[in-house]
């Protein structure tokens, strides 16, 4: 499906969605480097996971709100408080002087907000959208929420330490063109009936219950482990090229002599990029009708095949070939596995169903971590076995989902015979 079938909604959101994306990564991938650069490394961690905790406080504050008041006014309170917050924070780093821990309390308020809104978003997705052009939807949201990344991370590059106050208040901006659009152009797109929010009520223990979802649970655990796999390229196996590949090294002396394991992780990060940018659409159209099992199942396959030679060779030429082998296995995965989550949760609980969600995605974020603790004691043969047992439970645990959505179908047709 083109751009243009989507309903307006829709259209909208996936151009706020790239705005909001341009301009938070001009500034959030160097925010680690400018508080270790302050505070030291060990209060830097204490930070990041400070980070994680509030993105996980908003996701399901955020979810489970939006599912009894709707999706407008929560969109509206949390954009004007990441509004807020980044205004705070660009006045902390100001031509009349700075300030890390002002900046970072600013952060914690933003990244609170941002949490909370985003399971909202993805609801409201969920909201304007049938189910056969979810996948196209998908596609088109990977694309462009990649085309303002790779944006939005050179821009930050370039000024990140020089123009830092003007950086944060362009976020700002972002979000406040979001809240003035978002006020004007689009319409609520769920009011909760008067039973729905009864049932809701009645639920004590909401965790409990999301807990008794199998079939949700196992497919937020194989996301868990795709997520807990690709932040390996910035920790693990970063920090491996880093001290294995030596400077100059095979096809990297062709760029620079001094050229070593940070160069080949900076290039691999670029191939993956330009690759996301540059085949997501083709590959998009090529597999439109290939069976949603084989192309989800496929990409996780080839995701996790490139990710494993990565956690273990260091021949550059290598290491290029699978990065190409993991980014088509990342663009065939990714709108598959986003629109089948949407068959998975209920109408009336959208929002509190993708703040769960999101909370598995930070906790696969949060392993890298673990990772680079554990891979201390253990060697890289050993690390590369266990990411080959994620990948085999990350595949039979997708697997499982497409059979437990096939018994149930089947059970829906026999009722309906009935």
């Amino acid at each position: 499906m083109s751009f243009r079938s989507f309903s307006r909604t829709i259209q909208i959101r996936l151009g706020l969605m790239s705005l909001s994306k341009l301009t938070t990564m001009m500034v959030i991938p160097y925010l680690i480097i400018y508080f270790s650069a302050e505070l030291g490394v060990v209060r830097s961690g204490l930070m990041f996971i400070g980070v994680m905790l509030s993105s996980v406080a908003g996701s399901v504050i955020g979810g489970g709100r939006s599912d009894k008041v709707g999706r407008k006014k929560l969109i509206l309170l949390f954009e004007a408080g990441t509004v807020l917050a980044y205004i705070g924070a660009a006045f902390a780093n100001g031509p009349w002087g700075d300030s890390a821990l002002i900046t970072f309390f600013f952060f914690i308020l933003a990244q609170f907000c941002m949490g909370a809104v985003n399971p909202i978003y993805q609801a409201l997705i969920l909201d304007c959208s049938h189910p056969k052009e979810r996948k196209d939807i998908y596609t088109y949201s990977y694309w462009l929420g990649n085309l303002g990344v790779a944006i939005g991370s050179v821009i930050g590059a370039f000024f990140f330490f020089e123009y830092l106050f003007f950086l944060l208040l362009t976020v700002a901006c972002a979000s406040l063109v979001t809240i003035l659009v978002t006020y004007f152009f689009i319409a609520e797109t769920y009011t909760p009936k008067q039973q729905v929010l009864l049932s809701l009520a009645k639920e004590r223990r909401p965790m409990m219950f999301l807990l008794s979802q199998r079939v949700f649970l196992v497919f937020s655990s194989a996301s868990l482990l795709l997520v807990a796999m690709e932040e390996q390229l910035t920790t693990y196996i970063g920090v491996r090229l880093s001290t294995e590949i030596q400077a100059g090294e095979a096809i990297l002396s062709f760029f620079s002599q001094e050229a070593g394991g940070v160069e080949m992780l900076g290039l691999l990060k670029v191939e993956n990029t330009v690759l996301v940018l540059f085949l997501t659409l083709g590959i998009a159209t090529l597999t439109r009708k290939w069976p949603p099992r084989v192309t989800l199942i496929g990409g996780v396959l080839l995701f996790f095949s490139g990710y494993v030679v990565l956690s273990i060779s260091t021949t550059p030429i290598i290491l290029i070939g699978a990065m190409f082998i993991a980014s088509v296995g990342e663009v065939l995965h990714i709108p598959v596995k986003q629109a089948m989550l949407a068959t998975l949760i209920p109408d009336e609980k959208r929002s509190t169903y993708m703040g769960w969600y999101h909370v598995a995605l930070l906790l696969g974020v949060s392993s890298a971590g673990i990772v680079m603790i554990v891979s201390h004691w253990l060697s890289s043969f050993i690390m590369t076995v266990i990411f080959s047992v994620m990948g085999f439970v990350s595949i039979g645990l997708f697997s499982q989902v497409f059979h437990e959505n096939k018994e149930r179908e089947r059970h829906v047709e026999l009722k309906e015979q009935v």
